[in-house]
């Protein structure tokens, strides 16, 4: 107990009577009050002022103390009439009473019907309405993305909507998210591998049953992403987030290479394989061994000193 005495903060109480209610709300938070309740109070003052605070203003308590405020508020009694606003002989009003009790919990729902503008925004709308703002475009969202990006998509869902599955569509959806434009070419893809072919109709080529290693594709429906940022600075989650989006955004015909910009020089990319260069396995390098009891034209055994002879030489 003693410890946790000593490890509370002391802080001062600001003054927020006379204050708005969602500035003294600040104020507090600013202080360091993290448990503040409001109570309401009949009062003719401008609607959500601050009448009177608790602790008052100066005092100097823990960060964990509960402050209580008490804000203007006409009441549902107003709208009622005149007879059930009477009071008894010591000022009590049960009405009046009950209307406040009312007043607190639906509160919110006041709120929320007197400021439903924010719901629309997609700057200040509440995070758990995002999803639903997003469908009112046909938008999807990924629920794993970072709150920013989803603002900022949403706000841009209807430009987006009109261009997508274009390439200047999906490079400003890239742009939106990753902070970098891509490069984005049509029409290419960066292999081209090889494809056993028969070469005959009736026996045709068989390596591994007519084998086709990385088919062709039709480059009219192929197109290369080029991200300019290093593959060693992005994280594995950026990687899945960019191969998301590409898939959501391009057509679903299409394939699709992603790569990222590397320095020069550092990686080359090049063919797997050819064949029918000038190129062999061990072609040139055949060393013959002579037989033994095998003589030669001049009547020596194998080449000059015993040594082995070449086919090539001779």
């Amino acid at each position: 107990m003693a410890t946790d005495l000593f490890n509370k903060r002391v802080v001062k109480v600001p003054d927020v009577v006379g204050r708005p209610l969602n500035k003294a709300q600040i104020l507090l938070e600013d202080a360091g009050f993290s448990k503040v309740v409001a109570l309401y109070r009949e009062s003719y003052e401008e609607r959500d002022t601050v009448l009177e605070q608790r602790p008052a203003r100066g005092q100097m308590v823990y960060e964990s103390t509960e402050v209580t405020i008490w804000i203007a508020r006409r009441g549902y009694l107003e709208n009622l009439p005149a007879i059930y606003r009477r009071s008894d002989a010591v000022g009590r009003n049960l009405v009046r009473d009950l209307c406040f009790l009312f007043e607190h919990m639906f509160d919110s729902v006041e709120v929320n019907l007197t400021d439903n503008w924010r719901f629309y925004d997609p700057h200040v709308a509440p995070p758990e309405f995002l999803d639903w703002l997003a469908r009112w475009t046909a938008f999807t969202l990924d629920l794993d993305w970072p709150e920013p990006e989803k603002r900022a998509l949403i706000k841009r869902a209807v430009d987006l909507y009109r261009i997508r599955g274009t390439k200047r569509g999906l490079s400003l959806f890239l742009k939106l998210f990753t902070g970098h434009e891509p490069a984005i070419k049509e029409n290419t893809w960066p292999f081209r591998g090889f494809r056993v072919e028969p070469n005959d109709a009736e026996e045709g080529t068989r390596v591994a049953l007519d084998t086709v290693i990385l088919p062709p594709v039709d480059l009219a429906s192929c197109f290369v992403v080029t991200m300019p940022i290093k593959f060693d600075t992005v994280t594995p989650e950026m990687v899945i987030r960019i191969h998301q989006i590409i898939a959501l955004e391009k057509p679903a015909h299409c394939n699709y290479y992603l790569e990222f910009a590397e320095e020069q020089g550092d990686v080359e990319l090049r063919e797997f394989f050819s064949i029918g260069l000038r190129s062999g396995i061990g072609i040139g390098a055949e060393v013959v061994q002579a037989i033994e009891g095998e003589e030669d034209g001049n009547g020596s055994n194998g080449a000059p000193g015993g040594a082995p002879r070449d086919p090539k030489s001779e």
